[in-house]
C-alpha cells in the first residue's frame, strides 16, 4: 500500500497501526471477553442437557425448544436494545445488558419443569438482546474500514474458544453434583452468571463510550478516527425513521437471509453435540461434554488461518463460499457415515466453515450500512437471523424423536450450508463492488435519503 498521508502529514499506516495497538490493548479484550462469557452463558444448556433433561423429563424436541426459545426474546429485542445503545451510550447499556443476563442465566439454575424453563431462556434471550450487534458497531468507532475485518476476526474468535473451554468448564461443574442438596447441572447456571455481572461493572466503571472520551488516545488519533471511522458514535440510530429505513433496504433482508442459512446448521450443532457425541461414543455426561470441545479448538483454529489469508490478499468471496461448501460437506459425512470419528471429523469441518467465513461476513454489513441505519440494521440482521437457533434445533429434536437417529436432521443442515454458499457468493461479490472491495478506506453511505435502491 502506497504511504498516503493524512491532513495532519501522519502517515495513514502509521496511525492505523498505532490506535490498532491501543485498541487492542484497551478495548478489543473487554469486548472478547464479554463475547466469551455470552456464548458460554447461551450454549451450556447444550453441554447440561443430559442431565438436565433427565431430572425435569424432557423429550429432544422439548430440549430443542427449550434452547431455541432464547431466540425469541433474542430476535425481538435485538433492534430496541441497538437503538438503546445509540441513544445511552455503549458503555452504560452493554454493562445493563450483561447484568441482566447474568443474573437470567442464575435463574436457570432454579427451574422446575418444561415450562419454567422456557421462560427463563425467553427472559435470557430478552436479557442478552443487543449485545453481539451492539459490541460489532462500538468496535467499528475505533476502527477504520480496513481494520474492520482483523478486529472482528479477534472478536469473533472469542466464540469458537468460549465453546471449547466452555464445554470442558461447564462437563467439570458437573463433578459438584449433590453438593449442598443441588444437582451439577444447576451449580453450573449458578456459577457460570457470575462473570457476566463482573464484567459488567468494569465496562460501566472504565470503558469509555468512544474514541473521544479515550484518554489513552491523542489529538492526532482522536481526530483521525472523528474522520475516518466506521462509524460514529453519535450516530442518531435510536431515531425509529432509521428502522423503517432499514426494513426497506433489500440488501439488509438479503444480509438476514444469508446469515440464517449459516448459522441454522451452527446452532443445532451447538446445542446437540454432546448429545451426538455421546450416543456416537457411548460415553458419560462430562465425558461427551469434554471430547464436545473438539470441534470448536478446530474452528478455532480454521478461523484464525482463513482471516490471516483474507486480510493478507483482500480476497473474501471464495474464501467464505468454500468454507460453506465445507460446512456442508462436513455435517452430510456425519450423517451417514458409521464411523464415530469421521462423524467427529465432519462436525469439526462443519464448525470450522462456520466460523472461518463469520469475520468476513460481519464485516459486510459494517461496510454497506452507515451513519443512523448502521446500529438498526447490524441489529435487524443478528435479530432476526438468529431465529434460526429456535427453528434448527426444534427441528433436529423433532426429527431424532421420530427417527432414533441424528442423520436426517444433519443432512438438512447441510443443505442449509450449500444455500449459504450460493448467497455469500452473490452477496459478497456485490459489497465489493458497492464499496470498493475488503481494503477500502471509505464505507457506502446508506441513509434513509440516500440510494434508495439498496
Amino acid at each position: 500500500m502506497k504511504n498516503q498521508r493524512t491532513s495532519d502529514d501522519s502517515p495513514v499506516d502509521d496511525i492505523e497501526v498505532r490506535i490498532y495497538k491501543k485498541t487492542l490493548r484497551r478495548v478489543i479484550p473487554v469486548i472478547m471477553l464479554g463475547m466469551f462469557i455470552s456464548y458460554i452463558d447461551r450454549a451450556n444448556i447444550g453441554v447440561l442437557a443430559g442431565p438436565m433433561s433427565e431430572d425435569l423429563g424432557l423429550s429432544a424436541a422439548t430440549f430443542g425448544l427449550a434452547a431455541g426459545l432464547f431466540y425469541i426474546g433474542y430476535c425481538f429485542f435485538e433492534i430496541p436494545s441497538n437503538m438503546a445503545m445509540a441513544k445511552f451510550g455503549a458503555r452504560v447499556w452493554l454493562a445493563r445488558i450483561m447484568v441482566s443476563w447474568g443474573a437470567c442465566t442464575m435463574l436457570m439454575a432454579f427451574v422446575q419443569n418444561d415450562v419454567t424453563l422456557y421462560i427463563v431462556r425467553i427472559m435470557l434471550g430478552v436479557a442478552e438482546a443487543g449485545f453481539s450487534p451492539g459490541a460489532l458497531l462500538f468496535l467499528a468507532f475505533w476502527c477504520p474500514p480496513r481494520m474492520l475485518p482483523k478486529t472482528y476476526s479477534m472478536l469473533n474468535l472469542s466464540v469458537p474458544i468460549a465453546l471449547a473451554v466452555g464445554s470442558i468448564l461447564t462437563s467439570s461443574l458437573l463433578s459438584l453434583d449433590g453438593l449442598f442438596g443441588l444437582a451439577g447441572w444447576r451449580w453450573a447456571f449458578l456459577i457460570e452468571g457470575i462473570p457476566a455481572i463482573a464484567l459488567a461493572a468494569y465496562i460501566y466503571l472504565r470503558l469509555p463510550n468512544g474514541p473521544s472520551e479515550a484518554k489513552w488516545l491523542d489529538d492526532s488519533e482522536k481526530e483521525y478516527l472523528a474522520k475516518h471511522s466506521a462509524q460514529r458514535p453519535d450516530g442518531p440510530g435510536h431515531e425509529i425513521k432509521y428502522l423503517w429505513a432499514v426494513l426497506r433496504r433489500p440488501a439488509a433482508w438479503a444480509f438476514t437471509i444469508l446469515y440464517f442459512c449459516m448459522t441454522i446448521g451452527y446452532w443445532t450443532i451447538a446445542y446437540f453435540l454432546p448429545t451426538i457425541v455421546r450416543s456416537q461414543f457411548d460415553l458419560g455426561f462430562v465425558a461427551s461434554g469434554m471430547v464436545s470441545a473438539i470441534p470448536w479448538a478446530f474452528a478455532a483454529v480454521v478461523m484464525i488461518l482463513v482471516s490471516k489469508n483474507v486480510s493478507k490478499t483482500g480476497e473474501r468471496t471464495w474464501h467464505m463460499t468454500m468454507l460453506q461448501i465445507a460446512g456442508a460437506v462436513g455435517l452430510a459425512t456425519a450423517a451417514l457415515t458409521g464411523n464415530p470419528y469421521l462423524a467427529l471429523l465432519g462436525i469439526s469441518l462443519a464448525a470450522g466453515g462456520f466460523f472461518g467465513s463469520l469475520p468476513s461476513f460481519n464485516s459486510m454489513p459494517a461496510q454497506v450500512f452507515t451513519a443512523g441505519l448502521a446500529a438498526v440494521a447490524l441489529a435487524m440482521i443478528n435479530g432476526l437471523a438468529s431465529l434460526s437457533g429456535l427453528i434448527g434445533p426444534y427441528l433436529f429434536g423433532f426429527l431424532q424423536d421420530r427417527t432414533g437417529s441424528s442423520e436426517t436432521g444433519l443432512l438438512i443442515m447441510s443443505g442449509f450450508f450449500v444455500a449459504a454458499a450460493i448467497l455469500v457468493f452473490a452477496m459478497s461479490r456485490w459489497t465489493d463492488k458497492v464499496t470498493g472491495g475488503l481494503h477500502t478506506k471509505t464505507t457506502v453511505a446508506l441513509d434513509p435519503t440516500a440510494i434508495d435502491a439498496r
